[in-house]
């Protein structure tokens, strides 16, 4: 599903892991919204190669349900991850060579009624300058009622 944007704003790019596919509804704004942190520590410690860590910004291909949409992610040494053009959240290290993100990212409508949110969930495994990445997208109606849940499989490169 594509963004679209009211006269006057950029076009905004699909969100990362399914989360601009998953609604059904043309999204503008400005994302606010911020998922919970995992638990552990966020970032890499000092002296770690930035290789190990997934500090920077990826270029996503996300695919679910038979499609691929090409996203941007950023995550931060504090452990904030944002899809770029919109949505925000928390990521930790779960091991060495492993992490998770979950990200929220709200829903619009084109005259900038809040319509939802989707919530990502990913676990991910960085090797070198790409990770992958597993988890479940979920989308939310404006009374935080689940509405759909979908698998989704990233693929991220350092960009």
């Amino acid at each position: 599903m594509k963004r679209s944007a009211d006269t006057g704003r950029r076009r905004r790019t699909p969100a990362v892991v399914a989360a601009a596919v998953l609604a059904a509804v043309p999204m503008t704004g400005t994302s606010t919204a911020v998922a919970p942190a995992e638990a552990g520590a966020p970032a890499a410690g000092a002296g770690r190669a930035a290789a190990a860590s997934p500090v920077g910004r990826w270029a996503l291909k996300v695919s679910f349900e038979g499609h691929t949409y090409d996203s941007t992610v950023q995550f931060t040494p504090g452990g904030t991850a944002f899809i770029v053009g919109g949505g925000a959240g928390r990521w930790s290290r779960t091991g060495d060579g492993r992490f998770t993100f979950r990200i929220a990212e709200p829903m619009w409508s084109e005259k900038g009624d809040y319509l939802g949110r989707v919530s990502v969930e990913q676990s991910a495994r960085l090797t070198g300058d790409t990770f992958t990445s597993s988890g479940v997208s979920r989308q939310y109606d404006a009374d935080d009622v689940l509405t759909r849940s979908v698998q989704a499989h990233d693929t991220g490169t350092r960009s």
